[in-house]
């Protein structure tokens, strides 16, 4: 018999990593978790009928997340450039956004296999079961994922922004 607080719960980290990198804000980040598991709590009859509770609780909080983003108005820190601190901090933040949306405009699967293996750390085995792929296929794919977000990012390079 499955529960919330084994089932569930021990996900949450996990999801928020997730919803953060993709909304890039906090407290977006800190409501998609929690609407996922509002989400999943509501859908409680099908958890027995659920084969990977990850890759399920992932592909929601993925898509409540990019729904968010969606929505989300971007606003731009006001930063002091007297500051070389506080302007490279800017600079950061502008290359990590830079590179979300890059990775946000790669087609599935290849997003994902970006940030399950690149951001989240998970093994190719892990990636594997999590998107119904062979351990060959997460490979191939991950390189190819790698090769189109290289491609991306030099034009941004070329041709700026």
């Amino acid at each position: 018999m499955m529960d919330f607080r084994n089932s569930i719960l021990p996900h949450r980290d996990r999801l928020y990593r997730l919803a953060l990198n993709i909304t890039m804000n906090i407290a977006e980040a800190e409501d998609v978790v929690q609407d996922t598991m509002l989400r999943a709590w509501e859908r409680r009859a099908e958890w027995e009928s659920i084969g990977n509770m990850q890759a399920w609780l992932t592909q929601i909080c993925k898509n409540l997340s990019l729904d968010k983003r969606r929505h989300q108005k971007y606003q731009q820190p006001l930063t002091d450039e007297s500051h070389e601190a506080e302007a490279a901090q800017h600079d950061d933040k502008e290359s990590v956004a830079i590179l979300h949306n890059l990775i946000n405009q790669l087609p599935p699967p290849f997003d994902d296999l970006i940030r399950l293996r690149d951001i989240e750390g998970l093994s190719y085995h892990d990636i594997a079961t999590q998107l119904s792929l062979s351990d060959e296929q997460v490979k191939v794919y991950l390189h190819r994922a790698r090769q189109k977000l290289k491609e991306k990012y030099l034009q941004l390079q070329r041709f700026g922004l």
